[in-house]
């Protein structure tokens, strides 16, 4: 399924997943990042709602329906990026093994990027499957700052100790060709990892929750069509967002009382 220099044929797809609990600047921002320093090596990258997550609270998520038509009412506009809605059709936890499984079988010739910060890669093992992603795609991780490096590059140690260094991908990156235990005669080849440096926003979406719930200013870190769409459906966003949001704060207020 993988070559070597596999992720640098044109024609592939990147997938970049959230709960999009609200999509806020900092997703868009990251997927246009992205799509730019992939160029000719990807087709279209794919934002992924995700349906049900299995690492987190489902009482303040807005419905699957609600979340993606946010989405979309921002990647219409950008060239090159789409949403894509698969997860909605499985019941269950959301996996990203499963999603990505799904994924691999819809489109078998293509090379696919799958895109995680380094704080969740460094925790994949943690995940369902999580160090077996590379056998149906590549990685591409984006460290949150350049200390993040080392870390990440003992990552790729811990969960592959057979992993090789290749030249990198991206400027000023480390790449990773991911192999496993020999198998009979030959060694098992797998997905390549590649690092990429690109400017984070420190945007968190449940400070954007907090602020909406309040009535602040939230302009500058949402999209307008989605601050149109909360304000649109204001009562099933307060339906879901409000009794977490004040759980949340009511047990900060336990824990330093």
């Amino acid at each position: 399924m993988f070559s070597a220099d596999g992720a640098r044929c044109p024609g592939g797809r990147a997938f970049l997943g959230g709960s999009f609990n609200p999509p806020h600047i900092g997703h868009f921002r990251l997927a246009i990042e992205i799509r730019e320093a992939l160029g000719d090596r990807i087709s279209v990258l794919s934002l992924l709602p995700c349906a049900n997550p299995p690492h987190k609270e489902a009482a303040g998520l807005l419905p699957f329906e609600l979340r993606a038509r946010m989405v979309e009412s921002v990647t219409r506009r950008l060239p090159g990026i789409d949403c894509d809605r698969c997860e909605s059709l499985r019941r269950g936890p959301s996996y990203t093994w499963d999603t990505l499984r799904a994924l691999r079988d819809a489109h078998p010739d293509e090379a696919l990027f799958f895109i995680l910060g380094s704080q969740d890669f460094e925790m994949l093992d943690s995940w369902y499957y999580g160090s077996r992603l590379p056998e149906l795609c590549h990685l591409i991780v984006v460290p949150r700052a350049r200390a993040a490096d080392a870390v990440v590059s003992a990552t790729v140690r811990r969960l592959w100790p057979e992993a090789a260094a290749i030249p990198p991908l991206f400027p000023d990156g480390v790449s990773f060709h991911i192999c496993g235990p020999t198998s009979g005669q030959e060694r098992q080849t797998f997905g390549l990892v590649h690092f990429l440096h690109i400017p984070w926003l420190p945007i968190s979406a449940s400070d954007i929750r907090r602020r909406w719930l309040a009535g602040l200013n939230t302009d500058f870190l949402l999209p307008e069509t989605v601050a149109d769409i909360l304000h649109e459906q204001a009562s099933e966003v307060l339906k879901h967002w409000q009794t977490t949001e004040h759980k949340h704060a009511d047990n900060a207020t336990q824990r330093t009382a």
